[in-house]
């Protein structure tokens, strides 16, 4: 793992068990997750800035698993956002390291459950192992998340036990629900495939990196023109800020010299 290098691989630097506390190690990422991201408000995301946040998972875990490195335990969380916006993977191999040392994990909440494939649901042994065309589930929810902007499945307005069970138990098929309104379609059609119920018709990375390449090719610069806007509209709101601030310090203090 301390080997893995890639600019969307999140750096592994160790892992530390002691007096029952076990933790990893990685390089830290100052935007935070991508569920952080995602729900900042303050943060406006065009379609080409989600767009790039989705090519640099894809870029990561066809990293990983070209490498035969599954990653068990993808979802939003598990994607980091450092402070030039690019995304890293981070907690790869982190099932690996919990079954080499045979550390019991708590019955996993149901809220951590909704980027968790429908076979691995029906298996727990096969869930803590991980599987490749699981990984791919897991991608197309968070697919969904960055193209609505919301949490996983939260247009079905059920809580998330009952999700995890309509998935686990088809029929009929319980997936979310994203409006054609919110990206192209070719992408909306690569989520769709990377849930397939059977795990066979879903595509690998290498597919996914293939396909998503042609739909956002040379676009590169758009991608770096949203940022600049992003960061115009960052400056501009803190100097509406300021200028509130200055309007209310200078009531503040027209009252002093009115009680003067």
């Amino acid at each position: 793992l301390r080997d893995m290098r890639h600019e969307n691989i999140n750096l592994f630097l160790g892992l530390f068990f002691d007096s029952g506390i076990f933790g990893l190690v990685t390089e830290h990422c100052t935007r935070g997750s991508l569920e952080d991201l995602l729900s900042n408000e303050d943060v406006r995301l065009d379609w080409m800035f989600k767009s790039s946040l989705l090519m640099d998972l894809i870029r990561g875990m066809k990293y990983l698993h070209n490498r035969d490195i599954i990653h068990g335990r993808l979802k939003s969380r598990n994607c980091v956002v450092d402070g030039r916006f690019v995304l890293k993977v981070t907690d790869y191999g982190f099932n690996e390291i919990l079954n080499a040392q045979t550390i019991d994990t708590e019955e996993e909440k149901p809220e951590n459950l909704l980027w968790t494939a429908p076979e691995l649901l029906r298996s727990s042994s096969l869930r803590r192992k991980g599987t490749f065309s699981g990984d791919i589930y897991s991608f197309s929810i968070i697919v969904q998340e960055v193209i609505s902007r919301s949490a996983p499945f939260c247009m079905l307005d059920m809580p998330p036990k009952e999700i995890v069970s309509k998935v686990k138990e088809p029929p009929p098929l319980c997936r979310p629900v994203v409006s054609v309104d919110e990206a192209p379609l070719d992408v909306i059609q690569i989520m769709k495939q990377a849930w397939s119920e059977d795990p066979e018709k879903r595509p690998t990375f290498e597919e996914i990196f293939k396909q998503f390449k042609s739909i956002t090719k040379g676009k590169k610069t758009n991608i770096i023109d949203s940022m600049l806007r992003m960061l115009e509209q960052y400056s501009s709101n803190l100097e509406d800020l300021i200028r509130e601030r200055t309007e209310e310090l200078e009531i503040e203090r027209q009252k002093t010299d009115n009680l003067q």
